[in-house]
C-alpha cells in the first residue's frame, strides 16, 4: 500500500512538472526590424527588460531581430544608437480571461529611429513612446492609439516650435541646388516649388504622407468617415479618415500604375505600416459599423 501511494505521488509530481514545463515553454514570438539608420546596424543596441531581468537582442546584418516573451508579463524594448534618439516600447502580453494564446499570431515590430537634435528632451524619451497590448475589438495585439497619438503630438509640437534642431543639416538642405544668375540679356524661367515637394523638414517627418508627397492631414475632421483621393506621380491614393467620439484612425489604399496595390494603417509612433488587404477590409468594415451604432 505504501509503495502504491509513493508511485501515485511520484506520477502526480511528474504530471505537475510536465504542466509547469508546458506553461513555461509556451512563449509568444515577437520579431522586428530597425529602420531609418542608413543601414548601419553595428552600433544599434537593443535591450529587452522584464522586471529586474535584462537581455541583449542580436540584430541580423539587415537590422532584424527575433525573441520570445512569456505570457501575462510586461516587457520593455529599448533601442539605442549613437547620434539617434533612444526609444522605449512597452509590450504587455497579458490576455483577457478566456483568450487562448494559441489564437494570437506572432507580432512584427518595425522601429524607426531618428537623429538627435539640439534641445532634445531626453527625459521625455526615457518613457515608452508606444504601448502594445491586447485589443479586444481586433482580437490581437495592437498599439494603444490614444497613447501613441499623444506622444506624436508632443514630438510634432517640439518640431514646430524649433525645439528639435538637428545636429546635422537636413538632407534636403544639403542637396538644395545653388541658384545661378542667368547671363545678361536672358530671362530666367523661374518655377514655383510645389508645397508637395521636399522641404528641409522632410527627413525628420515620421509619417507616410510627408515623405511620399501626400498632403498632410487636416487639423479637424467631421465625425464619421471622410474619404480623400489623390492622384500622385505614378500612383493613386485613397485615404480613409475615421473620427469616432473625437478619436481618429487613418488608413491608406495606394495603387501604383504598374499594378501594385498596397494598404496601410496609421501606427502614430512609427508612421504608416503596411497591412494585408484582408486586414484593411476588416478595419474599414469595423469602423463603419461603429459609426452606424453611434448614430
Amino acid at each position: 500500500m505504501i509503495k502504491f501511494y509513493r508511485t501515485y505521488i511520484k506520477a502526480g509530481l511528474c504530471f505537475a512538472g510536465f504542466l509547469f514545463y508546458m506553461q513555461a515553454s509556451a512563449q509568444y514570438i515577437v520579431s522586428g526590424e530597425v529602420l531609418d539608420v542608413n543601414y548601419v546596424f553595428n552600433d544599434v543596441n537593443v535591450e529587452l527588460l522584464n522586471g529586474r531581468s535584462k537581455r541583449q537582442l542580436q540584430l541580423s546584418p539587415s537590422g532584424q531581430f527575433r525573441t520570445t516573451l512569456q505570457w501575462n508579463q510586461t516587457y520593455y524594448f529599448k533601442f539605442r544608437k549613437t547620434g539617434y534618439v533612444s526609444k522605449v516600447i512597452e509590450f504587455s502580453t497579458v490576455l483577457p480571461t478566456g483568450v487562448q494564446p494559441s489564437s494570437i499570431e506572432p507580432y512584427h515590430m518595425p522601429v524607426r529611429l531618428f537623429r538627435t537634435f539640439d534641445g532634445v528632451d531626453t527625459v521625455f524619451f526615457k518613457n515608452p513612446i508606444a504601448i502594445i497590448r491586447y485589443d479586444e475589438e481586433l482580437g490581437d495585439f495592437e498599439h494603444d492609439m490614444d497613447y501613441s497619438l499623444k506622444v506624436r503630438y508632443r514630438i510634432d509640437k517640439m518640431r514646430k516650435t524649433g525645439e528639435e534642431k538637428r545636429i546635422e543639416k537636413p538632407l534636403a538642405q544639403k542637396t538644395k541646388p545653388v541658384r545661378k544668375e542667368p547671363p545678361k540679356g536672358l530671362k530666367e524661367d523661374v518655377k514655383q516649388v510645389s508645397s508637395n515637394n521636399a522641404t528641409e523638414n522632410d527627413e525628420l517627418a515620421p509619417n507616410f504622407e510627408e515623405v511620399s508627397g501626400l498632403p498632410i492631414l487636416k487639423d479637424d475632421y467631421e465625425e464619421g468617415e471622410t474619404i480623400e483621393e489623390f492622384d500622385l506621380q505614378g500612383r493613386k491614393v485613397k485615404r480613409h479618415v475615421f473620427v469616432i467620439n473625437e478619436k481618429r484612425r487613418v488608413f491608406l489604399s495606394v495603387k501604383h500604375n504598374w499594378g501594385g496595390h498596397y494598404y496601410f494603417i496609421d501606427e502614430a509612433d512609427i508612421g504608416y505600416r503596411c497591412i494585408s488587404r484582408d486586414m484593411y477590409d476588416f478595419f474599414l468594415m469595423n469602423y463603419r459599423n461603429k459609426i452606424k451604432n453611434n448614430k
